[in-house]
């Protein structure tokens, strides 16, 4: 049977199910397909996998192939076409999990980084408040009380406490707002229902209840403490007083103002070198430049280029192109000329975006990036400032971006650590760098997964292994005029 030719081999297959006769099809062709097959793979397994899947394919075509196909050739070509697509499926899935982490990278619903922006400003923003919304706000996201409880503590109805709670907290994102802090009100509620009050130490309760009511018992700092709040609340009815006209004279005279000047030169911290980067941003009217973010995902490296065309007031078009196998070429475009937001991804249709924010956070995955960073510090977008908190503490070693030399810092937080360069002349980002963990991978793939059901699974026997994406920024021009074309599509 070894000596049998092919056809006759298949035709004993396809009319007696022989065992024997596929056998020896298989052996004799093994090395053909599986070579093919790991020319496109480099992965033994896969090649494996692939290389049985031609056989399937084989024995469940026997039949119906015809006395004149050359069984090598068409051995060849169902193992090229299984790789193929294989190669295929498998950039989709990887680009899939890469747009899901790049979009996890932004998740608005980071309690730690959504409280750490919401943390210094928060007490303030409530001193602006009426008392009944600062109630309202108190009972609903302090206490976690009901809305029918709510309603109860403040005497109206639970609509009507539904009502003043949503325009209380309206009011809070306003004022966050115009501190540059920009978050939508369902975060700003479930930060502060998640953190604005913590336990209090074990055993302080008995000992204020005692203590408040033996004027002995309390310490002489605790009662400066009292004193200073009742002049405190004294002066707060004063200047209510001034507003209407009276002790205005008084009160300014009272006022005065402390200005500090920060630390120059090489001894500026990351924060304030961050605070200065965003001036620069907010300073120009126009930007624009081209990049590269490479991704080195699960063993392969994506290389997605872009380009950014930014101008003041609305004005904005992002393209990036990303070969993913062959000649096929993930790329798409999101764009205002100043009379809507629109997004084009792959071959679907250009479709229209509510808003500025909600383009650029669309097409941030799918970009790799590149509508994130540099647009979110122009625009002042609500991500730009998690940009900030990833500068840290960490100077690292001056270094250099082409010819451009940077402050360099970095900070690790939850299994990722980013990496900033920013020029020391310009103020501008030039590089960003993000290491994430294979665990904190692993996680936010397990999140994106629970979240959008139809990200599949990964294939078997494949770990996620530390990732890295490493955006650059290059030929930057600043505040040169371009046609309004230019940002149409």
């Amino acid at each position: 049977m070894n000596d049998a030719p092919d056809q006759a081999l298949m035709e004993q297959f396809a009319r007696d199910d022989s065992e024997t006769a596929f056998t020896t099809l298989v052996e004799r062709h093994v090395s053909l397909v599986h070579s093919v097959a790991l020319r496109h793979t480099s992965d033994p397994q896969q090649a494996q996998d692939i290389t049985q899947a031609v056989f399937i394919l084989l024995a469940r075509k026997a039949g119906s192939l015809g006395r004149k196909t050359v069984l090598s050739g068409w051995l060849y070509q169902t193992a090229r076409l299984t790789a193929a697509n294989w190669r295929r499926a498998e950039a989709r899935r990887i680009r899939r999990e890469q747009e899901a982490f790049m979009e996890s990278t932004l998740e608005e619903a980071r309690p730690e980084a959504v409280w750490s922006e919401l943390s210094p400003l928060l007490d303030d923003a409530m001193s602006h408040l009426s008392a009944t919304d600062r109630d309202a706000i108190v009972l609903r996201f302090f206490q976690n009380k009901t809305l029918p409880e709510v309603g109860s503590a403040l005497g109206m109805e639970e609509s009507a406490a539904n009502k003043r709670v949503s325009r209380a907290l309206e009011k809070l994102r306003k004022l966050f707002a115009r501190r540059g802090v920009a978050l939508t009100s369902v975060l700003i509620a479930n930060a502060v229902a998640a953190n604005s009050v913590n336990a209090a130490p074990a055993g302080l309760a008995a000992t204020l209840a005692s203590g408040a009511t033996q004027s002995a018992a309390i310490a002489p700092a605790v009662t400066a403490l009292v004193k200073g709040a009742l002049k405190a609340n004294f002066w707060m009815k004063l200047k209510l007083a001034s507003s209407l006209g009276l002790g205005a004279a008084l009160v300014c005279g009272l006022v005065t103002v402390g200005v500090s000047q920060g630390p120059g030169g090489d001894k500026r911290t990351p924060r304030e070198i961050f605070t200065m980067m965003g001036e620069k941003y907010a300073s120009l009217t126009r930007y624009s430049d081209d990049g590269t973010t490479v991704a080195y995902l699960n063993g392969m490296a994506l290389t997605n280029t872009f380009s950014l065309k930014l101008a003041r007031p609305n004005l904005y078009r992002i393209e990036w192109r990303q070969p993913l196998f062959g000649t096929v070429t993930s790329k798409g475009a999101a764009w205002s000329a100043g009379e809507g937001d629109v997004v084009l991804l792959g071959e679907q249709g250009p479709r229209k975006e509510p808003s500025m924010e909600s383009a650029l956070s669309t097409t941030t995955g799918v970009s790799s990036g590149a509508a994130a960073n540099i647009p979110g510090m122009f625009f002042k977008m609500k991500w730009a400032s998690q940009l900030g908190d990833w500068v840290g503490q960490n100077r690292e070693a001056d270094g250099r971006v082409g010819t451009v030399d940077c402050h360099v810092f970095s900070k690790e937080l939850n299994g990722r650590t980013r990496t900033v360069w920013i020029g020391k002349q310009d103020l501008l980002i030039h590089q960003v760098e993000t290491v994430v963990s294979s665990a904190s991978m692993k996680a936010a793939m397990a999140e994106a997964r629970r979240r959008q059901p139809e990200i599949s699974t990964r294939p078997p026997k494949m770990e996620f292994t530390e990732t890295r994406y490493m955006e650059t920024h290059e030929h930057i021009v600043l505040d040169q005029p371009l046609p309004l074309s230019d940002y149409a599509r």
